[in-house]
C-alpha cells in the first residue's frame, strides 16, 4: 500500500495558501483496518468507488458518507477505518488553517468527529463527486477540483490573512515559548489567540502546539532519525523521557516503541500529514 497512495501538487497560486497537496488511492482489491491517529491537517476524502468506508469506534460500526473528513482530535480514540474491496479515494490535504474558508464554519465544531460534508451543510463536495467519478483520469479530476475550489476562494471573504502569519510564526517557535509568552511577545491577548485558533484550526493554540510536536517527533521515529528516546524528548522541549512517552500515548494510544512496531496507522503507510 505504500506505493499506492500518490500525491499531486497544487497548481493554482490562490490555493497554495490553503491546500498542502492532493492525493489518490486506487487499489483493485484492498483489505484495510487501520488505526485513526489524530492528524494536524484535515483531509477531505471522496469515495469514488462502490466500496463502503466503514468507521469503527470502540467496536461500533457505521458507514461513512461518500465525502467525509475528520476534524482535528485532541486525544487518541479507539477508532479504525475499514475497507474491503475495490478502493478509489481522492483526497485533499489542507493546511492546518486552510479548511475554514471552504466550509465557513468554526472548525472547532468538528473536533473529535468524523463527519460527512452533507452533515455539516457543505454542499459543493457532494455535487462534485459524480463529476469526479466520471472523469477519465487524475488530471481531469484535479482540474475539476481546483476549478471549484478557486471559485470558492474568489468569492470568499471569510479568511483572516493576519491569522495565517500568526499561525506560521507560532509553528516556527518549535515549542520554545509557552503560549502565554508567545501572545505577550506578539502583542495580542491569549483569549483572542485561542478564539482564532478554535475558529481557523479547530482547537486551542496550546493543544495544537502539543499535537504538532507529537507529529514532528513521530516523523523522527518513523525515519529513525535519533539515537535514543531521551535525546528526542529533550530536543523537542519535553521535561524528560516519561513526559514524552505520556504525551505520545495521548495522541497515538500507545508507546513510541509499540506504535512503530505495529505499523497500523495510515500516517505510517501514506504520510498524509
Amino acid at each position: 500500500m505504500l506505493h499506492e497512495i500518490k500525491k499531486y501538487p497544487v497548481q493554482h497560486p490562490l490555493l497554495k495558501n490553503y491546500i498542502k497537496f492532493f492525493w489518490e488511492l486506487r487499489v483493485s482489491h484492498l483489505e484495510l483496518h487501520h488505526k485513526l491517529i489524530p492528524q494536524r491537517n484535515i483531509n477531505l476524502r471522496f469515495n469514488l468507488s462502490d466500496t463502503p468506508h466503514i468507521l469503527s469506534v470502540d467496536g461500533d460500526e457505521h458507514v461513512l458518507e461518500t465525502v467525509y473528513f475528520s476534524g482535528l482530535q485532541d486525544h487518541f480514540s479507539n477508532a479504525y477505518l475499514k475497507l474491503s474491496g475495490e478502493v478509489h479515494t481522492l483526497g485533499i490535504c489542507f493546511f492546518s488553517h486552510g479548511f475554514y474558508p471552504f466550509v465557513k464554519m468554526p472548525v472547532a465544531e468538528f473536533k473529535n468527529q468524523v463527519l460527512g460534508t452533507a452533515e455539516v451543510g457543505c454542499k459543493f463536495p457532494d455535487l462534485l463527486s459524480p463529476r469526479l467519478k466520471e472523469a477519465s483520469d487524475i488530471a481531469s479530476r484535479l482540474s475539476i477540483l481546483e476549478d471549484e475550489l478557486v471559485q470558492i476562494i474568489v468569492h470568499s471573504h471569510e479568511y483572516d490573512e493576519h491569522f495565517q502569519k500568526i499561525f506560521i510564526k507560532l509553528i516556527d517557535c518549535k515549542n520554545s515559548l509557552q503560549i502565554s509568552e508567545f501572545s505577550s511577545q506578539n502583542g495580542f491577548s491569549l483569549r483572542n489567540l485561542e478564539r482564532m485558533f478554535n475558529k481557523y484550526v479547530g482547537m486551542p493554540a496550546s493543544t495544537f502546539s502539543k499535537l504538532n510536536r507529537f507529529h514532528t517527533c513521530m516523523n523522527q521515529l518513523l525515519m529513525k532519525d535519533f539515537s535514543k528516546l531521551s535525546d528526542l524528548a529533550y530536543d523537542y522541549g519535553y521535561f524528560d523521557q516519561m513526559h514524552f512517552i505520556r504525551d505520545f500515548k495521548r495522541f497515538a494510544g500507545d508507546t513510541p516503541k509499540n506504535f512503530v512496531h505495529q505499523n497500523s496507522s495510515i500516517l505510517q503507510i501514506g504520510k498524509l500529514a
